[in-house]
Parts: structure tokens; C-alpha cells; sequence
């Protein structure tokens, strides 16, 4: 009986392979990103009072403590509407703003619709990047260190994100059954990964985003260019560039199951995440729906009250079952 049992199991799980050849791979590279939950102290001061929210600043210890003191500390900006739904959503930024206005904005936004929204700065962003042990940033180291750096901050920003949440869970009683991403560019990234690893994050939002990033690196934008050239004066090519940002890539964990909650912002001239990028990863998620924008990766923001309105009723029908 129990041989029969273990054949069963056996053929079961070689059927799944044969289904989806790259789930074993998908699943032991998931592992890097487990998250342990403990207690954790935490630190909330409200900064801003107004009619129909409260900001807050708030304070926690990263999920993944890095040789930079300033980096150690998730600084998140907290906005808790006056009518609460129980939802909340998690906004994580663009790479170089030089603040978090863009974030804010549309986390007021959310706020103003019920949900509470978090800004969380990744690793190395913001006051994470201060201080004089912060010499390594994100961003300034090039070449295969600078890639070993993207894949150590990713890691962290994706243990931070499952971090956040559970202080929402725990500290604010938000449910756990409501709780989404909206990610920027960058931060997309790590909202894409986050949402198609973690089924506890219910919905996700990703803007100006997009799959394949060795072919955005190679691309040759100017946001990508130095890293490029970095790798090709190391003498590294497009193959080792893939299979080295393979653990990072949006494309490898992105599924059909986890893409019924997914929407995708895009513009239809970016630079950045040309189409084709965008094309690869929403046809891995199973073609989910897509807000096309006209413009570049910087010029869209023009349609971002269509953009934030598009989100909202995404959040709304997946987080609270609402249709508009």
C-alpha cells in the first residue's frame, strides 16, 4: 500500500513537471526569498493630520540585516485613511527619484479610497542609501559586482515587502486577505516578484514594467548603458548577463495562475522596458489585462490621473470584490 501510495505521489509530481518544465527550477530559486515571521520592534509617528488621512512615518528593522548601517532600516512613509475598508496596498518606487513625491501621490490616492498604503524605500533608496558605510549604493557599482549587488538588494527588498505586511497584519489589524502591490518601474520589479512567489499578497499593480532583463540591459538605454558597458569591459556577454540576473527576473517567477491578479500599466514608447519586454512578461502571466499609454518611460506620467483611476478599480474589484 504505501509503495502504491509513493508511485501515486511520484507520477503526480513528474505530470506537474512534464505541465510546466521550468516549476522546479521557478520553485528552488523562490527559496532565496523565504521569510522567517518574529517579532520585530517598530516605530510610528505621525507627521501629517488632515481631513481624511493621517500620515505617518514609521521605523523597522530590514528582514535582512547587509554590511551598510543605514540600509538596516525600512523608513516608510504610512497613510491610514479616516474610511477604512481593511485593505491595504504596498507602493514601491522608481530607482532614482529624488524623493518619494510620485509614491506618495499615489498612495494619497488609495488613501482617499480606503485603502491604506505604504511606501516602503527598497534597499539603498532614500535614507537607506545615507551615511558613509552606504560607499557600495545601489546604482554605482558596476559590472558582475554590480549585478551580485541588484540580486542582494532584490532579495532584501522582497523579505522587506513580506515584512511590511506583516506589521500591517500584526500592528495595524489590516486583513490579511487584502493586501496588494503597486510597484514603479524598479519597483515593479520587486512588486512582480513578490506577488508571483507570495500568495498572500493578493493583487498587484506593476507600471511601466517588463520581463527579459538581460535583453533591458542590453538594450542599451541610457539608464542601462553603464552597466553594459561595465560587463562588456569585463568581458561578459548577453548569455552570462542572463543567466546572472535569472534569480531577479520578473519573467522567472511570473505564472498564468498568479496573473488573474495582475494589471499592467505601460507606455508604448519606452525606452526602458521596450514592448517586447512588456510583451514577454504579460504573456507569462497569461495576458492579463494592460493599461497601453502613448509616450515614453518618462513623458506618460502626463496620463497618471488615468493611470491611478485604472489601478484603483483594479485594487477594488481584487481587495474588496468591487466592480466599478
Amino acid at each position: 500500500m504505501a509503495r502504491a501510495v509513493l508511485a501515486f505521489v511520484l507520477s503526480v509530481a513528474a505530470a506537474a513537471a512534464c505541465a510546466d518544465p521550468g516549476a522546479e527550477d521557478r520553485a528552488a530559486l523562490a527559496r532565496s526569498f523565504e521569510y522567517v515571521r518574529e517579532p520585530f520592534p517598530s516605530i510610528k509617528t505621525r507627521t501629517l493630520r488632515f481631513v481624511t488621512y493621517d500620515e505617518y512615518r514609521v521605523e523597522m528593522p530590514s528582514a535582512l540585516e547587509t554590511g551598510t548601517d543605514a540600509n538596516n532600516t525600512i523608513y516608510g512613509f504610512y497613510y491610514r485613511p479616516r474610511a477604512r475598508t481593511g485593505a491595504a496596498v504596498i507602493v514601491l518606487p522608481i530607482a532614482n527619484g529624488r524623493d518619494l513625491s510620485l509614491e506618495k501621490t499615489i498612495a494619497i490616492y488609495l488613501a482617499h479610497r480606503g485603502f491604506r498604503a505604504f511606501v516602503m524605500p527598497m534597499p539603498y533608496q532614500q535614507d537607506r542609501g545615507k551615511g558613509a558605510d552606504a560607499k557600495n549604493v545601489l546604482g554605482k557599482v558596476q559590472g558582475e559586482a554590480g549585478v551580485r549587488l541588484l540580486r542582494e538588494a532584490t532579495r532584501q527588498a522582497v523579505l522587506d515587502v513580506k515584512r511590511v505586511r506583516q506589521w500591517l497584519v500584526e500592528k495595524e489589524k489590516v486583513n490579511p486577505e487584502r493586501v496588494g502591490l503597486v510597484g514603479v518601474s524598479l519597483g515593479s520589479l520587486c512588486a512582480s516578484i513578490t506577488y508571483s512567489i507570495d500568495p498572500d499578497f493578493r493583487a498587484a499593480a506593476l507600471v511601466l514594467s517588463g520581463g527579459d532583463m538581460a535583453e533591458v540591459i542590453w538594450h542599451g538605454s541610457k539608464e542601462t548603458a553603464k552597466i553594459k558597458n561595465a560587463l562588456l569591459a569585463e568581458g561578459k556577454d548577453l548569455a552570462w548577463t542572463r543567466e546572472a540576473v535569472r534569480p531577479v527576473d520578473p519573467l522567472t517567477y511570473a505564472t498564468p495562475e498568479r496573473g488573474k491578479g495582475i494589471y499592467m500599466v505601460n507606455a508604448d514608447a519606452d525606452e526602458v522596458f521596450p514592448q517586447e519586454s512588456t510583451r514577454k512578461l504579460r504573456k507569462a502571466y497569461g495576458d492579463p489585462p494592460i493599461l497601453m499609454l502613448p509616450g515614453n518611460h518618462y513623458s506618460v506620467a502626463i496620463f497618471s490621473p488615468i493611470a491611478l483611476e485604472a489601478v484603483a478599480r483594479h485594487l477594488r474589484e481584487h481587495l474588496l470584490g468591487k466592480r466599478d
